[in-house]
């Protein structure tokens, strides 16, 4: 029995010996001693950067240690790394200016760890004029949103959308189009804003601002026609000049099982009014002047988005996955996407500011398939509302304000801003 309890202990004894980790594996959890790196690679959150004071541009170091490992982020000293332009002044790893001398010029930059020699590559930005936004005059767009589910689906999933989700929604999506909430380096504010109708067609004050429930039996495309008869037997289309029309279609039973690939993203500007110079149509888009006789259709005039998807949005990668409605608010204000899903699909947006990636880059970050992406010595969390759908969609750049302000200002169908019916109702 005692030779049994020696050998007992003696196993656990070796146990506690060989499983508890040595000093070093110990230290590999905290931050890195910056004597053992031998290598700094820079990198940037953008190559510009607004001049107005709140636009923020982000030093992003790379370390290697001398054994050839990665360090990660979490694991860095920063207050150890020092960052210099070339002139030799010193800048703080988040950079903000609003020094208007310095627009138009270019910024080099380096890093160093304190107390050593080694030195990084030189990174370059350009520091960029903000005054074109700061000129922009306010535009309100009324909008409302007509909520279409099945009386089943209310009553097995939780009942109705309350009003007060739909609100958020349209706050969340109004901070985004003002620059509340990013300091995006080359984020502004758009002066667009939207605001929930107060008023029906007909005149009648609305119980729930900015709400139309449409009730039926079941939702379906029946015409497969992407609900455009299902919205007219409806009377859902509402005057598209005097209201921008959200329609949030039940689709429970993924009828559309790609919903914003084959529909929402449809919903694009198609003409401009007779007197638009086009000379000056934003690249990328195809448009023509407004037909006689003219029958407006849902896709023409509005964005047609999953209504499980406000709340239930899968956060994946790829071309043909669900993305948030803000990107759809992009979409019909003439923005193109900023990313594809392949090299063979590279994403062309004509807006000099933003930035341009695609998933399967082998030189990217997890081949920027999540929320950070890398594109040449940029590395950047995905905030652009025109980004895929693992981002997080709230910034709006300058050059992709002025383009959907161009929209606002000459296309037809996007004209609800200029009548305050939806306010009035009359």
């Amino acid at each position: 029995m005692k030779r049994i309890l020696y050998t007992l202990v003696a196993i656990f004894i070796g146990c506690i010996i060989s499983c508890t980790p040595d000093k070093d594996e110990v230290l590999e959890m905290g931050l890195v001693d910056m004597d053992h790196i031998k290598d700094i690679k820079l990198r940037t959150s953008h190559y510009q950067l607004l001049a107005n004071g709140k636009a923020q541009l982000e030093f992003n170091p790379l370390l290697t240690t001398k054994d050839g490992f990665t360090v990660q982020d979490s694991r860095v000293d920063h207050s150890q790394i020092e960052y210099y332009t070339s002139t030799g002044e010193t800048l703080p790893k988040v950079f903000s200016t609003s020094d208007k001398s310095l627009i138009g010029k270019e910024i080099n930059v380096h890093a160093k760890i304190k107390g050593a020699d080694l030195t990084s590559n030189t990174v370059t930005f350009t520091i960029s004029d903000p005054s074109v936004s700061d000129t922009y005059t306010e535009i309100t767009i009324p909008v409302i949103f007509h909520l279409i589910q099945s009386n089943q689906d209310i009553a097995g999933y939780g009942g109705e959308i309350p009003m007060e989700r739909i609100h958020l929604l349209i706050d969340k999506i109004n901070n985004t189009f003002s620059g509340n909430v990013s300091t995006n380096a080359m984020g502004v504010d758009t002066k667009i804003h939207f605001k929930a109708a107060v008023y029906d067609p007909y005149g009648n004050k609305l119980q729930e601002p900015g709400i139309n429930r449409i009730y039926v039996e079941k939702v379906t495309d029946a015409a497969k026609d992407q609900y455009k008869t299902f919205i007219k037997d409806q009377k859902a289309l509402w005057p598209y000049d005097k209201y921008l029309n959200v329609w949030l279609i039940s689709d429970r039973e993924n009828e559309y099982d790609k919903f914003f690939y084959t529909i929402s993203r449809t919903c694009i500007p198609r003409y401009i009014a007779t007197e638009a110079d086009p000379a000056k149509i934003p690249e990328g888009l195809t448009l023509s002047s407004l037909p006689e006789n003219w029958t407006p259709v849902p896709n023409e005039v509005g964005i047609l988005y999953k209504l499980q998807s406000i709340q239930t949005m899968v956060r994946s990668f790829g071309e043909k996955n669900e993305n948030e409605l803000v990107n759809g608010f992009g979409y019909y204000l003439g923005l193109l996407p900023t990313w594809g899903a392949s090299s063979s699909a590279k994403p062309q947006d004509y807006c000099s500011d933003t930035h341009k990636y695609y998933g399967n880059d082998n030189e990217g970050y997890n081949k920027n398939q999540t929320a950070y992406k890398l594109v040449g010595d940029c590395f950047f969390l995905a905030e652009n509302i025109m980004d895929d759908p693992v981002g997080v969609h709230r910034s709006v750049s300058q050059q992709q304000a002025q383009r959907m302000r161009w929209i606002l200002n000459n296309s037809p169908e996007r004209s609800a801003w200029k009548s305050d019916y939806a306010f009035t109702g009359r």
